[in-house]
This record gives structure tokens, sequence and C-alpha cells, in this order.
């Protein structure tokens, strides 16, 4: 298949495209490259999968040199541009990962998720509607499930009430994503991420920060002095079930063509506990500094978790790896390539 992925230099983005290649589609990657915090280890992503950092213009497609791969800086709210890239492509499928992340960056600068997130997200099925995409994944987020849901949470949780404007902004996108497929029967699958972690992560996520803080021996602030749940997934786990909703899409004949799926490991992981494995796989001890805030005045659950009972049942997939296993990984990597090929 001829593949579109946005937020081709992101954490996800890499990976898929990793994949994707490895499977032998034609993959052609975007990401506009503006976040200052992040944007070298995005350029360091980018050389693993081949393309030079140094030869990417503005809107010039930078060819890969190990894989049918390019890459074109270019902003999913540039529209016009979008639909100009689709047109010229006639993509078989888009996966769309592009978005910007953060509660509490959202609480602060509400705008840009909601151009970003939302607005973005709408240029994207424009342009595959217009240009006769046949399927749409999009990446959506465990955030969505806000002040009414409890763990497990389900994909029919009442989300009525988000907690932030992230969680608004991604609800927001999967309303629209629901109401293309249903106006133009547009293809369109939905995972809701919890809390991915793995290799070349996001330099603001949990498992990152935590990793961070203990090797530079910087306190970790716990809220809710530290009893906290969370659905540690490992990146490997997310890619495989992205592979088997994009090579198979289930979406059944005489319905809305819309799969809605809730992607973590399904397994309660107390947040101490996954520190102390960090701490183990570094062999560092973490200093740890209680904070008796409630996790709700800051959009956060106390427990979330996801019940992947309808991804197992309609999928045939169910994520296999538990941190136990999957944290030396990330802590290994981390070592190796921390102060090397990034910072925090």
């Amino acid at each position: 298949m001829k593949i579109l992925v946005t937020g081709a230099a992101g954490f996800i983005g890499y990976h898929v495209i990793n994949r994707l290649i490895n499977e032998g589609h034609t993959v052609v990657g975007i990401d506009n490259l503006c976040e200052p915090d992040t944007v070298d280890l995005k350029k360091v992503r980018l050389s693993l999968l081949g393309v030079n950092p140094d030869a990417i213009k503005d809107g010039i497609p930078a060819r890969s040199a190990i894989a049918v791969f390019d890459f074109i800086k270019l902003d999913v709210l540039d529209r016009n541009d979008m639909m100009q890239l689709c047109n010229e492509c006639r993509f078989d499928a888009i996966i769309h990962l592009a978005a910007i992340t953060g509660t509490q960056l959202a609480i602060n600068y509400p705008t840009p998720f909601h151009n970003i997130n939302t607005s973005g997200t709408v240029n994207m099925l424009e342009a595959a509607r217009l240009t006769g995409v046949k399927h749409f994944f999009f990446a959506s987020s465990s955030k969505v499930h806000g002040r009414l849901a409890q763990a497990p949470m389900k994909e029919n949780d009442n989300i009525d009430e988000p907690m932030c404007m992230y969680a608004a902004s991604k609800r927001a996108a999967e309303l629209l994503c629901y109401a293309y497929a249903n106006s133009y029967r547009l293809p369109i699958t939905i995972f809701r991420l919890f809390t991915t972690y793995g290799s070349w992560c996001r330099p603001n996520s949990e498992p990152m920060r935590i990793a961070h803080d203990i090797l530079e021996e910087k306190p970790i602030k716990l809220i809710n002095n530290g009893h906290l749940v969370r659905d540690f997934t490992y990146i490997d786990d997310v890619i495989d079930g992205m592979m088997f909703a994009i090579n198979t899409p289930v979406h059944k004949s005489g319905q809305v063509p819309y799969a809605l799926y809730n992607v973590g490991r399904s397994t309660p992981v107390p947040y101490l506990s996954f520190i102390q494995s960090i701490e183990q796989a570094l062999g560092k001890s973490a200093i740890i500094e209680q904070d008796a805030t409630n996790p709700f005045t800051i959009g956060e659950h106390v427990e979330m978790y996801a019940d992947t009972s309808k991804l197992e049942s309609e999928l045939a997939y169910s994520p296999v790896w538990d941190y136990e296993e999957a944290v030396p990984l990330f802590a290994q990597w981390f070592k190796e390539n921390y102060k090397v090929n990034f910072t925090i």
C-alpha cells in the first residue's frame, strides 16, 4: 500500500514507519518539526529512517537512503499543501498521528490544542475524503476518559466531561471521525492509547521524566502521595496492534465503517511499582517527593487502565508485553542515548 503518516518524526510515527517500510509499503511522512524541546530527537528518529536532517526543506520531499520512504516538512494545518500532496500521491491509507500533547500544557495554552488536534484532523479527513483514501487511522488518547469514567476504561464509557483541553480536542477529533465515516462512508479506525513507552519516547512522557530524574538525582513528585494506577503499554504492542488494524480493518457490512478500540496492556500497575522497576533497571534509586494533590484537580485519574475485550474480540489481538520485561529494554536504550542523541 501507499501510506501517508502524519507526525512522522514523533515517537509512534517513527516506530510505525519503521514497521511499514520493513513490511514493504511505500510511505510518505510529514511533520512540522516545530517543537523546540523535541526537534533534535525528531531529527535523530528521521536519520534512523535514512533521512538526512540537513537535507530537509519546507515542502520538498527528502528521500530515505535505506527505504521507500519520503519525508516532507509540512504542517497538517497547511490545508492547501496537504490537499495537493494527497491529490498527487493518491494514498491508499492515512495514519494520522500528528498532535500536540500534555495535560498541563493544554491547561496553560488551550488554543493550539484545538487548532492542531481538532482543525488539523478535519484537514486530514477532508483530504482523505476528496482523494479516495480507503482507510483512515487515527491515534486518540486515554485522556478522553473524563470525570465520569472509571477503571477499567471501556469504549462505551460516558466521556462527556473531559478534564482538560487535550482530552476535549481528542474527543472532538473522534467525533469528527465518526461523522466522516457516517456521512461519507470513509472507513476509519481509532486507537485510544494508554501511557505508551519505549525507545525514542517523547521527552515529556512519564517514563522519560522518571528515567531522567533518577539519573539526574532530581526529586520525582508523586501526586496523590503516589497512590496512582496506570496501564503502561510498550510500544511494540501498540505497533503490532496498529498493523492488525491497518492490514485487516474490521468494519461490518451495512454499518457505519467506524471502529474504536482502547489499546493498553489491560494490567493495572501501581505507579510506584513502575518507578521501582526503572530504578532497578538503571541501578540507581529515585528521590521521591510526596504530594497530596488530588489528581482530578489537574485533569488526571487515580486509576487509569484499559478494558481491551473489544480489541481482543474484534481484531483477535491482545498486547503481550509486561512492564517487568519491557522496562529493562527501555532503560537500556535510555542509558545509551541520553546526552548522546537527546537531552531533557
